[in-house]
């Protein structure tokens, strides 16, 4: 890529209005030695200013799109600043302003601009604008759920011959219910020895022992909290506004807190089970806790998560992000790692027997890029390497279609010839990478991070058990986000292990197709008999092995004997 430098003069021989260009770079030899090394010097100050100007430029677009989408582009400095001013900017609202000629654009056109605003969504409501698809249709509802049959009598007609009904189907919800369990233990007197005593029925196992919230609310705080991104204040919020249950938040949030640590022995025995896999995906994310007092801000945690694709989910809590933990973690493991480019992942090479990387990160660097570049220039060669990194997933996507996987898989894609398009696209990164001049830009760190990664990336065609990307890690790590935006921070750090235990229980569930409520209530109502279970039956309830009980959830226990 070479830029061109003109500077705009007006000879003698034309007129103010029809300036000309001279080549300033054409007229150096014709310079005296010193005003050749000025004008060079000038020459180069002003390449490197536009080179910034561009990186700039590409930056500016790229923030643009990521608040306002991907018509935020085409926006130009004054829309930017008008939109900035508004508490909510909404998508059609953006549209809109993008779509103006370049002209109108400008500052003084506010009054025009929201006027044609309001009648564009005016239009709108009216249904001006309509699916550019056909609309697919409502749902059935589910064949399972009961049938309450209401006939409505036609009034208008009450004396005519009735020839049938015109049916329509609507789903009713009915609120939750709220009743008190009465627990009334037996107590009976019989013979001990010479003397006579008086024995009593045992507590069944409880989450919290003494307290008033039974193992089927916790459950539902727990589920939630941690799998619907509720907190513990709106749910008790939300039971006395609609039913008059007033539950003391304090109460509430120690009885999940009671829960995690029941799960951490589960937890422990799925992160030990997912480490006899071959696979094992990695990634963190960080975690704020509440701040010490007087500290004026947040600590940060990190959960560190280990997953298998289509099974087992891991996090662990740690309290910072150095490779301390997750290199105890992997100790011993004999399996294949697969993450992102963190480089403390490189750091635990040595623990395992390889390292893949993940073409998700690769393919997301070059989208940016591509976004970042303006429309009357688009970035041609990010487009190309996008078209070839997709070739490479249509691959997998018919691998999955066939339902592929280890020997299979690899089999496949060495008849798709994988191997051989890796090199190819390897060779375009690095012609695309020679072209760019700007090492700053996103297309130039696009093309280092996938050069950097390269033979991490080349893992997944020599093996089938290793996927092409790190998504269903990923995928694992959305829940994460979603609840740190509800509940935004944890209590203490204490408390960051047993919130790694519930997601770890949770996410493992939800993986594996079961249903959440019904398992962690029959985890959590085993684990806390302490009649009944014992440590060393732990893998008998991991969600691979765990079948569905049809039991009452109250079991009679044994008689206490009061002697």
């Amino acid at each position: 890529m070479r830029v061109s430098l003109s500077v705009m003069t007006a000879p003698a021989s034309s007129t103010p209005d029809s300036p000309s260009p001279v080549h300033w770079e054409s007229l150096l030899p014709s310079l005296a030695p010193e005003a050749r090394l000025g004008v060079e010097s000038l020459l180069n100050r002003i390449k490197s200013l536009e080179l910034e100007v561009r990186l700039r430029e590409e930056q500016l677009r790229l923030a643009l799109i990521k608040k306002y989408g991907p018509k935020g582009e085409g926006l130009s400095k004054d829309q930017a600043l008008l939109l900035d001013l508004e508490p909510g900017v909404q998508e059609a609202e953006v549209t809109l302003e993008a779509g103006l000629p370049l002209a109108d654009k400008t500052l003084p056109e506010v009054a025009r601009l929201e006027q044609e605003q309001a009648d564009q969504l005016t239009k709108k409501k009216a249904g001006a604008v309509r699916y550019a698809k056909a609309h697919p249709g409502r749902h059935q509802l589910p064949a399972h759920l009961p049938r309450v049959e209401v006939i409505l009598p036609c009034l208008e007609a009450a004396q005519g011959e009735l020839v049938g009904y015109e049916t329509k189907e609507e789903l009713v919800i009915k609120p939750a219910e709220f009743y008190v369990r009465v627990l009334k233990r037996e107590k009976r007197v019989i013979q001990c020895g010479h003397r006579r005593t008086v024995a009593t029925a045992a507590s069944p196992g409880r989450i919290v022992d003494k307290g008033q919230l039974s193992n089927e609310t916790v459950v539902e705080l727990v589920v939630r909290k941690y799998a619907d991104h509720l907190p513990v204040y709106r749910q008790v919020q939300g039971w006395d506004r609609d039913h008059g249950v007033k539950v003391g938040q304090a109460a509430a949030t120690r009885a999940v807190m009671a829960a995690g640590a029941l799960l951490q022995p589960l937890a422990r025995a799925i992160g030990q089970e997912l480490r006899k896999g071959p696979l094992i995906q990695a990634d963190e994310t960080r975690l704020p806790v509440l701040q010490t007092l007087g500290k004026g801000r947040n600590d940060v945690a990190w959960l560190w998560q280990y997953s298998i694709p289509k099974g087992l989910v891991y996090f662990e809590f740690q309290d910072n992000r150095a490779q301390t933990g997750a290199r105890e973690f992997l100790a011993g493991y004999i399996g294949i790692l697969q993450s992102d480019g963190y480089v403390v992942y490189d750091c635990l090479e040595g623990e395992v027997r390889l390292h893949a990387g993940c073409f998700a990160h690769v393919r997301r660097k070059f989208v940016e890029a591509c976004q970042a570049a303006p429309k009357e220039a688009p970035c041609e060669p990010g487009l190309a390497v996008l078209a070839s990194i997709g070739q490479l997933y249509g691959v997998e996507e018919r691998a999955r279609d066939l339902q592929l996987t280890g020997l299979a898989r690899l089999e496949y894609r060495q008849q798709q010839e994988v191997a051989q398009k890796l090199t190819q696209l390897k060779a375009q990164i690095l012609a695309v990478r020679a072209q760019v001049l700007l090492p700053q830009s996103l297309l130039a760190k696009a093309c280092d991070y996938a050069l950097n990664q390269w033979e991490k990336l080349e893992v997944y065609a020599h093996h089938g058990e290793v996927e092409i990307d790190n998504n269903w890690c990923e995928n694992a790590m959305r829940p994460v986000a979603l609840g740190r935006k509800n509940w935004l921070h944890l209590g203490s750090h204490e408390s960051g292990p047993k919130v790694a235990a519930i997601m770890t229980v949770l996410a493992s569930a939800q993986r594996l197709g079961l249903n959440v409520r019904d398992y962690l209530g029959d985890v959590l109502e085993t684990v806390c008999d302490p009649v009944g279970f014992k440590i060393t039956r732990i893998d008998e309830l991991l969600p691979t092995r765990w079948k569905p009980k049809t039991s009452s959830s109250l079991k009679p226990g044994p008689s206490h004997r009061d002697c």
